[in-house]
């Protein structure tokens, strides 16, 4: 199982991710919009929580699928697009992002939004092959996750391979968090993709004191 209970606490007691970022507007927009057919581009979104992304992708009229394994995410998610994208396509599911319910080469797109971020490599990898199978042939991956470059890297409980419980910063009582180096890029990502672009984004936090650091990997299935 690749969820952790903790996230179902989480979404209860917080207001979670409303707004998709800047970073994946982009992507999508470079390599959707010129289709006309918008409703004909499925969308996946591994790890979905209260859907902020999948809620910019429905307003531009894609067909959006959601999973994720916290019920409250899921239902928070559904109420959202019901309420303000009103005749939405797609579908919602709660379950393991590690045994994917979807056929093979189904989606156009599958999103990883600090999702994978939360599994250890070995875990990483069965998840990568599973969206490497529902994945159509040249359908394109956008992953977003936490390099070691982040405050909280290296403190709290060290859990398997650059995977901490972090003590400190903001993953502090997220649960697992795995950092992500260089070579654990080619190691999860290269091997299963064609990889079009690995940038970094970076801000600070406590007055500069503190940083916190994402690479950004966009791919295409093989």
């Amino acid at each position: 199982m690749s969820f952790d209970k903790i996230w179902e606490k989480i979404f209860k007691n917080n207001e979670w991710g409303k707004y998709p970022g800047e970073e994946l507007i982009r992507f999508v927009a470079k390599n959707f919009y010129s289709r006309s057919n918008a409703n004909e581009i499925t969308i996946l979104e591994v790890g979905c929580g209260p859907g902020a992304n999948l809620w910019y992708c429905a307003r531009e009229g894609f067909t959006i699928f959601g999973i994720d394994g916290s019920n409250t995410a899921i239902k928070n998610c559904k109420t959202r697009l019901d309420d303000e994208v009103p005749g939405w396509n797609g579908e919602l599911t709660v379950g393991d992002i590690n045994k994917l319910p979807y056929e093979n080469k189904k989606f156009d797109l599958v999103i990883d939004n600090e999702c994978l971020s939360c599994n250890s490599i070995s875990n990483s990898k069965k998840i990568i092959l599973e969206i490497k199978r529902v994945l159509k042939t040249d359908g394109l991956f956008y992953s977003r996750t936490f390099s070691t470059d982040t405050w909280g890297y290296k403190t709290g409980q060290h859990i398997d391979k650059n995977s901490f419980l972090p003590s400190e910063g903001p993953l502090f009582k997220k649960g697992l968090i795995r950092f992500t180096d260089k070579k654990d890029l080619d190691l999860l990502y290269s091997n299963n993709f064609e990889l079009i672009s690995i940038e970094k984004i970076q801000r600070t936090m406590m007055n500069q004191q503190q940083k916190i650091s994402e690479w950004i990997i966009e791919a295409k299935n093989k």
